[in-house]
């Protein structure tokens, strides 16, 4: 079948290409035959596996994002980015009663930050540098709300000179706040019902259900 899409030309991987517009950066790799499964995950957006660098024609500064979201555009020279290694601590959380009085010896390079803001360059449009800043000042819940978007890409940690791997701090920090908060009374009602199999019975029955019966089931469960 016949592609009527226009062609144009990028630098693909340090390769001058003709690829149809339209494309993302992947689907661009997959077009001219490039191999790519590292750095392919969810295609979604999500998980932040293919994050590229790229530089749009004319511009003079090199920008980040993701290549299943990345949609090519002429004159585009863009690479995949390879996995930053960076410094995961290892830790137990369930035997610290207050984690977040250990993060300072969990993670001790936090404290060196400077705000140099190098690792502002996250494709989610996270303020790192400020999650970073707010962590260092204890303001954890602050920490939170702003990090909830991160796709635990690293791009943050390949860029700073400190070597603090900002996505594995503010991780830590949101397993340990969910520690430390009291559980809502009606989570802590439903935990202590599945705990204690009050619905085991419910559930042996819906086990042994055919097709049939378990639909009528369930059509039965929405109209109540």
């Amino acid at each position: 079948m016949k592609d009527d899409r226009k062609s144009i030309t990028i630098e693909l991987e340090g390769r001058k290409i003709k690829v149809p517009e339209g494309l993302t950066v992947i689907e661009a790799l997959w077009d001219t035959g490039h191999d790519v499964k590292r750095g392919v995950g969810c295609l979604s957006g999500l998980c932040g596996a293919c994050t590229v660098a790229y530089l749009a024609k004319e511009s003079k500064k090199v920008k980040f994002g993701l290549g299943c979201q990345k949609v090519v555009e002429e004159g585009l020279n863009v690479i995949m980015m390879p996995y930053f290694p960076s410094r995961v601590a290892h830790y137990l959380l369930e035997r610290m009663e207050t984690p977040l009085e250990q993060l300072q010896d969990i993670y001790p390079e936090l404290y060196t930050c400077n705000d140099c803001m190098a690792c502002n360059i996250c494709p989610e449009w996270i303020n790192v540098a400020g999650v970073m800043k707010a962590a260092k000042g204890a303001d954890y819940e602050t920490a939170t709300e702003h990090i909830m978007d991160c796709i635990m890409c690293g791009l943050c940690a390949s860029r700073c000179p400190k070597g603090i791997a900002p996505q594995n701090v503010a991780l830590f920090i949101q397993r340990a706040l969910a520690k430390e908060r009291t559980f809502p009374p009606n989570l802590q009602q439903r935990i202590a019902e599945i705990e204690s199999f009050q619905f085991g019975a419910e559930w042996e029955k819906i086990a042994a259900m055919g097709n049939e019966a378990l639909e009528a089931h369930c059509r039965q469960r929405e109209g109540a």
